[in-house]
């Protein structure tokens, strides 16, 4: 088995207190049971502290009336990790925002939008994002034949977006051609549509959707937003591709990684009114990511309307 971590990988660094979006509130997080049974047994001198911030029946850490987690500080810092040590953590809090794509033959793992840090670092690497080789077993293990059907294609859908001899926009015209998907002007207003209709995290996201519901389109992408782009299409289609049933669900996630950006483009293009922003432009795919990619239900309903674009 072989390990890999995405190029950009070493660059990032929890920025703990001086996130603005802290991973620390507005979620429950769920305590795995290895960890639960560590923090039961506890008995440091902070084991009356611990086991008070959690709901053992649950197995999830309480919440204040504001969302933040029971061990989040007022310096925005965690008490188990001042405490205890990071090694304590449950095995969310290690992983976020980490993701794994796991293959017959290997595992590859990356970072997730939702963290602004990791969205900052991911979006403003200059190289080409590619698999670093982490670690390997020596074992040659055998890919099944959907999973070489899934490389297969993600690699061609690497080569496109990768290719920067061609106008990124031009470059996504290529890639739902690749995905057989016939898609016009006038579907943009469906994609919104479908976005709206999702479940909601922050009602802040709802007026943005909103906003950009009655605009014309425009599949231009100014010059200035090319790697941009780039960096979030090929983040993405390393994400969500491996988990694919067949090379059908293949198609209908790349589309609906498009889908994305354009709603992500869009709403930028409203807000920015012309000026460039990265800030901006790195919070609203840092919002978009916690409404869909952390709701299994939200990205099956993206998936499956991205599914009916293809034309075979």
């Amino acid at each position: 088995m072989k390990e890999y971590v995405l190029s950009y990988y070493s660059e990032f660094k929890c920025i703990a207190d001086k996130c603005k979006h802290t991973c620390c509130a507005g979620w429950e997080v769920n305590i795995d049971e290895q960890s639960l049974q560590c923090y039961k047994t506890d008995n440091t001198d902070f084991a009356s502290t611990l086991k008070s911030g959690i709901n053992f029946k649950k197995s999830k850490f309480k919440r204040d009336r504001l969302g933040r987690c029971a061990f989040l500080n007022q310096d925005g810092l965690c008490e188990i990790i001042k405490t205890l040590g990071e090694e304590r953590l449950c095995q969310v809090c290690r992983d976020h925002p980490r993701f794994r794509s796991f293959f017959d033959d290997r595992t590859e793992m990356g970072l997730g939008f939702c963290c602004e840090e990791a969205t900052s670092v991911i979006l403003s690497y200059k190289n080409k994002i590619e698999p670093i080789l982490l670690s390997d077993d020596q074992k040659n293990e055998s890919l099944s034949f959907n999973q070489k059907n899934i490389l297969e294609f993600r690699n061609n859908a690497l080569k496109i977006l990768q290719d920067r001899r061609v106008r990124i926009a031009e470059r996504i015209k290529n890639l739902l051609t690749l995905c057989k998907a016939e898609v016009c002007e006038s579907d943009f207003s469906k994609i919104v549509k479908t976005f709206l209709s999702f479940e909601r995290l922050d009602k802040s996201w709802t007026k943005r959707l909103k906003n950009i519901k009655n605009k014309p389109f425009n599949e231009n992408i100014d010059d200035k937003i090319e790697l941009f782009c780039e960096q979030f299409l090929v983040n993405e289609i390393y994400r969500h591709l491996s988990s694919a049933e067949d090379t059908m669900w293949v198609r209908a996630r790349t589309i609906g990684c498009i889908f994305a950006w354009w709603i992500i483009k869009n709403i930028y293009q409203e807000e920015s009114c012309g000026q460039d922003d990265f800030s901006l432009l790195a919070d609203v795919v840092r919002a978009y990511s916690a409404e869909v990619e952390y709701s299994k239900k939200n990205l099956d309903k993206l998936f499956s309307f991205s599914y009916k674009f293809i034309k075979l």
